[in-house]
Order: C-alpha cells, then structure tokens, then sequence
C-alpha cells in the first residue's frame, strides 16, 4: 500500500488528523494522494479540503509503525486552508451574506453529495450515519443537512428588516449536540411579535426537521427552554 507515494505524501499521510483524516498539504501532494486512492476531496471548486479514504487511513497506520519512516524527514509547508471562499453551511443566524438561490442550490447539493462521500470513504461504504469529520463539526453537519433537504434558514430581525421564519441552529452545552429551533416570522400587523398561530406552526416545522434529519444520519429530541420555546437537541445516530 502507498507503493510509488513520495516522500511528501508519506509526510502529508502520517500528519493527517487524527480523528478526521484531514490532509493540508500542497494542492500537488494532495492530487497525488487522491490519484492513489488515499484521500478524497470535499468542497466547492477550487476551495476543496482531503481527507484520507479508508485506504489511506491503513496507509498511515502501517507508516506510523515503520521505524524510519517519512514523518522524520525534514517537513514541507503545509498549505493552509482555504480562509474565505469555502463553502459554510447556513445555520438560520442571518450571518451568511445574501446569495443567489439558484447558485446557492447548487453549491449546498454539491457540499451534501461531497459529504455523502466522505461518509462512504471513512465508514468503509456507510452513507446512513454521520462521519468522524461531522461530529467535530456538529453545527455545520446539521445546519448542511437541513438546508440540502430544502428546509428554510431563518433569518433573526434586524434595524429595517424584519426577520424571517425558518431553522436555526446552535451549539449545545452537550458536547457532540446541536440545538435546533425554529424562528417565527414576524405578524402581518403593526406588532413585531410572531404572527397568530405561529407557535403552532413551529412546532410542526420542528418536527418535520427531526424527520429530516432522522433521515440523514441525526437523532432528535424535543425540549424547552425556560421561557417555553421549543428546540430540538440532536446528536448523530447510532445504527
């Protein structure tokens, strides 16, 4: 395994992540490794990060127990990643800048088909759960699968503008969980306050984001705050 990889990718193999396999490397190195089957890229054109398949997740165990192996060699530079440009899941806090739908589309089917194969390259053909590199990202992981499944980022009111109803995503005080709430639009009249009925209409919305999350790897439970708001703490599955 790793017959004919140069010393640059053995460097980059063995100082991959450990939990998530990720690959910074020169973007030559990193072709290499995929051309070898070691790595897979996920991300928008252009702006990909590697991580290593199951192949190149071997590859690295049989180098780390190799004495004299590349990892002692003096190492190159690592291209950083990519600091802007790359793709970022929308979690409903109105941070993301506005975007054109149709691209917008496009570039979440792409990041969700990228993820589904990293899903398969570290789980030795799995898809059903979430893999090592979404569990360090829960946020992210959740707020993609959503938004691929055509559910609605909310966007939180702001100064001349009025918010708009949709999910939202957290981070949770439970380690490897996400919160998820549904944000309300505001009343078709002169109050700012949700519109009638929107309690009710929330709810249903937050449960149709459980199923679909149940059907991509994430588990949900309902809960409320202390103000009687409710939000789902979601977890990956275990199957």
């Amino acid at each position: 395994m790793g017959k004919g990889l140069g010393a640059a990718g053995r460097r980059a193999v063995c100082g991959s992540d450990p939990a998530t396999g990720r690959v910074q490397a020169p973007p030559a190195v990193c072709a290499a490794l995929v051309a070898a089957g070691l790595a897979v890229p996920h991300g928008r054109g252009g702006h990909h990060s590697y991580y290593l398949t199951t192949a190149g997740r071997r590859l690295r165990e049989e180098l780390e127990q190799s004495p004299g192996t590349s990892a002692q060699q003096p190492a190159e530079p690592a291209a950083p990643a990519p600091a802007s440009g790359s793709f970022t899941a929308d979690d409903g806090s109105g941070m993301l800048p506005p975007a054109d739908p149709g691209r917008r589309a496009a570039e979440v089917a792409a990041a969700w088909e990228g993820l589904l194969q990293i899903r398969a390259v570290l789980l030795d053909g799995r898809t059903a759960v979430p893999a090592p590199w979404e569990r360090e990202r829960v946020v992210h992981a959740v707020a993609l699968a959503l938004e691929a499944a055509g559910c609605p980022p909310g966007r939180p009111a702001s100064a001349g503008s009025a918010g708009v109803p949709g999910y939202r995503v957290a981070a949770s005080p439970h380690p490897g969980a996400a919160e998820v709430a549904w944000s309300p639009g505001p009343s078709p009249g002169p109050s700012s306050g949700p519109s009638p009925g929107a309690a009710g209409r929330g709810a249903e919305l937050l449960d149709r984001c459980a199923e679909v999350l149940a059907a991509r790897g994430w588990q949900s439970t309902r809960h409320r705050t202390r103000a009687g708001e409710a939000y789902l703490l979601t977890t990956p599955a275990n199957r």
